[in-house]
């Protein structure tokens, strides 16, 4: 095992990708693992996973929040219109994903997904495209057989229960009002 093995765990790059022997983002059995949770955006918009086993939406703020049960095509559908406006993914990116995603809810426990261009409806220079954004942004790792990838299990969500939230700051008030000129009394 090389240096940069160890480090990265990437066994070389194929492309400019790193190709992973294992799942990088599936942590070692001797970790110490905690509840933890992995956010994509930045600090006006992101898509936050927590994998803990209870619901913190937030400290030192108040939230007002419904659930609606909804049928399994339309969770799908706001899953994915969620990520994407979170993630800031590409049409080409979101499309993949979406493949993604459908080959992930048939195979429950699975973290790797095999893709193939012929087996997809977008044309070839799309699917290529929404891939490396996919790899770029780490939510696919390349694998050492060509078509099989590994997902990363902290973005990919398999669960049946989804909250978006769009939170609110109150804007500062900028504390040094102006003097108002004072008119001579009459």
């Amino acid at each position: 095992m090389s240096k940069n093995e160890q480090r990265t765990g990437a066994i070389r790059e194929k492309h400019g990708i790193p190709v992973y022997r294992t799942n990088p983002s599936v942590p070692d059995a001797n970790e110490i693992s905690r509840a933890k949770r992995v956010q994509i955006g930045d600090t006006h918009k992101g898509f936050v996973v927590d994998n803990g086993t209870g619901e913190i939406l937030g400290r030192g703020a108040a939230f007002a929040y419904e659930w609606e049960e909804v049928d399994k095509e339309r969770f799908v559908k706001l899953y994915l219109a969620g990520l994407k406006q979170a993630s800031g993914l590409s049409k080409a990116g979101l499309a993949v994903f979406e493949i993604v995603y459908a080959a992930l809810r048939e195979t429950p426990g699975k973290d790797t997904v095999n893709l193939s261009q012929d087996e997809s409806a977008l044309a070839p220079a799309t699917f290529r495209r929404g891939l490396r954004e996919l790899l770029e942004k780490e939510f696919l790792f390349r694998s050492p057989y060509d078509g099989t990838f590994f997902v990363n299990i902290r973005f990919m969500f398999n669960g049946d229960r989804l909250a978006f939230v769009k939170g609110y700051q109150l804007k500062k008030s900028d504390s040094s009002q102006g003097q108002l000129a004072l008119s001579p009394p009459a």
